[in-house]
């Protein structure tokens, strides 16, 4: 049996990106740093970074290596959390500094959040812009890089499971990050860190101090003037990456974007129709993961058995909750196959049709063959 993964990362990726994995390579040759500056070159065309880290590992690698490199010992820090993820970013930012303010939701408010970034005096602000854990998120982040500019603070943004499932840039943010294995569509392996020009300046002018070797930017920003990783990387997942940002130029940013939006919307809207609780509201809804209610505890094994693979809920919510990723891949076929299954096992006697699904989930032509549609 064929298998689909439809967790919040990693995600279905194509065959070319998934067999990319096995390359080895003399990582100080040509050949790889040419990937290097290939993977570099449209990491800064997609999100308008001025610089863009690679480094191997996972999101929560590029999520300290943001902390531990960005914040000097006179920063004052303030970081807010709605979720799992953002608590995380919490707990590496006080592993950094004393010198904090946090504030942690159990569920996003808007207004709440907004009046806090208002009334608190701080130089730089951390936030998860999608946060993965209940598939909600801060959808439009204007007002709060307004708010920022005008206190003259710094925006760091934690955007593992948002980059490329949003019309997302760097406009107004000193650094933000991501991760290969989720709306890129590449195999785990690489945390990326988007840096701006001022950051750049920054951490060339005034580094902090105490920073591990493997998380300082400084270091990573020498090597990669030579298009080279300071250590050894893992070269089949830079390969895989290349790839994979080759596709996404090929499909264009925005349809990538627009495809994972609209799977998103129809799915989450589809359970709704039968009944199923979203958590969340329209207000704070994810684009690239649903999180939702299910009172069957052997749900998630009843899926395995039609060969889909989905996620528990995290945290408070975890024993009450399923979430699936709308990542990557994410395409009409996953969408029907998902949502009958389900709705099948639920009791519910609805056939979701091809013709239902919105024309804007299908995948590129030039994927087709390229994708498990099995």
């Amino acid at each position: 049996m064929v298998k689909l993964l439809l967790i919040p990362g990693p995600v279905e990726v194509p065959f070319s990106v998934s067999n990319a994995g096995s390359f080895v390579s003399n990582h100080r040759s040509s050949e790889f740093k040419n990937i290097v500056r290939e993977n570099e070159a449209l990491l800064n065309k997609f999100s308008g970074a001025y610089k863009t880290v690679m480094v191997t590992g996972s999101g929560t690698l590029a999520v300290e290596t943001m902390v531990f490199s960005l914040i000097n010992d006179n920063d004052r820090v303030l970081s807010i959390s709605y979720g799992n993820f953002g608590e995380r970013l919490i707990d590496s930012i006080a592993k950094k500094t004393g010198n904090t303010q946090f504030i942690k939701y159990d569920k996003l408010d808007m207004g709440a959040l907004l009046n806090e970034i208002r009334s608190r005096e701080y130089d730089k602000l951390f936030l998860v812009h999608n946060e993965t854990s209940n598939g909600t998120a801060l959808r439009d982040m204007s007002e709060i890089k307004k708010i920022v500019r005008d206190k003259g603070a710094k925006l760091l943004v934690d955007d593992v499971s948002g980059f490329g499932g949003y019309n997302m840039d760097m406009h107004g943010i000193y650094a933000m990050v991501t991760s290969s294995q989720k709306n890129l569509a590449a195999i785990p392996g690489i945390g990326i860190i988007f840096l701006s020009e001022q950051a750049y300046n920054d951490i060339n002018s005034s580094p902090p101090v105490n920073v591990p070797f493997y998380l300082d930017l400084k270091t990573s920003l020498k090597f990669l003037e030579k298009a080279e990783t300071a250590y050894t990387p893992s070269t089949g997942s830079f390969m895989s990456l290349n790839l994979a940002l080759k596709i996404l130029d090929k499909e264009g940013f925005d349809n990538r974007v627009k495809r994972i939006a609209a799977s998103a919307d129809f799915i989450r809207n589809t359970l709704m129709s039968n009944d199923v609780k979203i958590f969340g509201d329209d207000n704070i809804y994810s684009n690239t993961v649903i999180c939702f209610y299910s009172n069957d505890s052997d749900i998630i094994k009843k899926l395995e058995t039609s060969g889909i693979t989905i996620s528990k809920g995290m945290g408070k919510i975890a024993d009450k909750t399923l979430r699936i990723g709308t990542m990557g891949m994410i395409n009409n076929h996953y969408i029907g196959k998902f949502l009958n299954t389900y709705l099948s096992l639920a009791g519910k006697n609805v056939i979701i049709k091809e013709d239902d699904i919105p024309v804007t989930t299908q995948l590129p032509d030039f994927l087709i063959d390229d994708v498990n549609l099995a």
